[in-house]
């Protein structure tokens, strides 16, 4: 399931090009989407990696869905490379788990457990001379790495990303947002630095471009070892 992001309408599609271009001037309004929240910064970047805490979901009935990861590409184009953790609910029942996903290969899950209140750090990188992609996540409590390697089918990435987000349905349909909370991103860089210092465009979840709100995202706080953010769930939409 390919995770790009849908924007509201043809008319916002043009207006979030037009902040697009203009690289995201200080007091541009937020972009809303279906499916993507956090920070979204447009350009040639081959790095992407950011730190979080896993969330504990609150279930209700059926199910709901959540992830956290970090990507190139898929702003401002059809493809996206990322890695991530997803803390769902599955018939009311938590389910916790990581994740990445090459274009356009389909998103392979990791075998490895992850629980709520886990610590992770995850990266999304281009190696212009090998045209590949390399990934990695870390998850310090316990104790284990994956780092997958993928060809480059896609043209150099034009944006990089670090999202709470949703998955698409497998008929492109947006699903319910599980209740994580609030979950906490620290140390977000894009090409090694803050990524503040890129002007980033702040996305936010909504159910249209009148609709109500999935959550809140605040603002950029950056210092030397990055930049931190936070996204807090609203609805389930």
């Amino acid at each position: 399931m390919l995770r790009r992001m849908c924007i509201f309408l043809a008319s916002l599609v043009l207006a979030a090009a037009s902040v697009l271009f203009s690289a995201s001037a200080a007091g541009a309004a937020p972009v809303l989407s279906a499916d993507w929240s956090g920070y979204a910064a447009v350009g040639s970047y081959d790095l992407v990696q950011a730190s979080w805490v896993v969330p504990a979901v609150t279930c209700a009935s059926g199910s709901q869905y959540s992830s956290v990861w970090v990507g190139l590409g898929g702003y401002n184009s059809s493809t996206v490379e990322q890695i991530g953790t997803e803390a769902d609910c599955s018939n009311g029942t938590p389910v916790y788990y990581a994740w990445y996903q090459f274009y356009p290969d389909q998103r392979h899950t990791f075998s490895e457990p992850v629980h709520p209140g886990d610590e992770l750090i995850a990266f999304s990188a281009y190696n212009p001379d090998q045209k590949n992609y390399n990934m990695g996540i870390s998850d310090y409590p316990g104790f284990w790495r994956e780092l997958p390697v993928g060809a480059a089918s896609t043209p150099p990435p034009s944006s990089a990303e670090v999202i709470v987000g949703l998955p698409p349905c497998d008929s492109g349909c947006i699903p319910p947002l599980a209740n994580f909370g609030t979950v906490s991103i620290t140390e977000a860089l894009v090409n090694a630095a803050p990524l503040g210092n890129a002007n980033p465009l702040q996305i936010i979840m909504t159910t249209g471009t009148r609709g109500q709100k999935k959550d809140t995202v605040s603002a950029l706080s950056t210092s030397i070892t990055g930049s931190d953010f936070s996204a807090t769930w609203a609805s389930a939409g």
